[in-house]
């Protein structure tokens, strides 16, 4: 079953895409990326979510405002409306009889899952999370997307001094990058986004490190004083389907996946 919801927020209505029926007491939240990795990795996770479907654990797919489907433009969000869309998404599935929430993070949105963990644990049943090649620093992450900017902008004039769109962004000017414009709101919320370095999870936590045959210095530094009957750290090398505009089919990662979030 393939359904899809409007929801309620104060900026506007949000889309919500349900895989699967409601037919037991718990359901899975993801948690996209944002700007083009998530519109590039729309078809493995809708591939997943179908495939989470099937073991009977429903699946719904946030649009964040201004993105997707949902109401609003891009240049009106920041990282903290995106944060009350998370805790709305899950108030909704609670009103559909969910009284257990598995979020699942996809990049940027695993870094909202991360840098909000009491937050979401306190409004929300969440009793494990899984992160697909999370992000770690809004920072880091913000600098590469303006390198988009930067590269575009080096190769449409011959001369001329090179911009600091990070600071021009600071001073107040919106900026166009790949097709979305960024704000000075948007990115420093964005930037405020980041995992302590004495991060522990509030419930269990399966992290994946795709595109990888190990995990980076920074996941082994993070995951080293975790509780291993808590959390666990998985690498598979697949292609970076967040990056690359192709259609791809990811069989091993899905059955992974799966296993991991409906082993009982």
């Amino acid at each position: 079953m393939l359904t899809g919801h409007f929801i309620s927020s104060p900026q506007g209505k949000l889309f919500i895409t349900q895989f699967g029926e409601v037919t037991g007491d718990t359901a899975i939240l993801c948690l996209p990326s944002i700007t083009e990795e998530m519109n590039l990795a729309r078809a493995v996770i809708a591939k997943q979510a179908q495939g989470f479907a099937a073991k009977g654990v429903p699946c719904f797919v946030l649009d964040y405002y201004g993105t997707g489907d949902s109401e609003g433009e891009f240049e009106n969000a920041n990282a903290e409306i995106w944060l009350e869309n998370l805790i709305a998404a899950g108030e909704f599935i609670q009103q559909q009889g969910v009284t257990k929430i598995i979020l699942w993070g996809i990049r940027f949105g695993a870094l909202l899952v991360l840098s909000h963990q009491e937050i979401l644990h306190q409004h929300l049943p969440i009793i494990k999370q899984v992160l697909w090649k999370p992000v770690t620093n809004g920072k880091l992450f913000a600098g590469q997307f303006l390198r988009i900017k930067q590269a575009n902008a080096m190769m449409s004039r011959a001369s001329g001094d090179k911009i600091n769109w990070r600071e021009h962004i600071l001073e107040g000017n919106d900026v166009e990058v790949a097709g979305y414009l960024l704000t000075k709101t948007m990115l420093q919320s964005m930037e405020l986004l980041q995992i302590s370095k004495d991060f522990q999870p509030l419930s269990p936590l399966d992290w994946f490190e795709l595109a990888a045959k190990e995990p980076t210095p920074l996941t082994k530094r993070l995951s080293a004083p975790w509780n291993s009957d808590l959390a666990k750290v998985y690498c598979f090398d697949c292609p970076p389907f967040w990056q690359v505009p192709e259609v791809f089919s990811l069989p091993e990662l899905e059955q992974l996946t799966t296993n991991t979030v409906c082993a009982k």
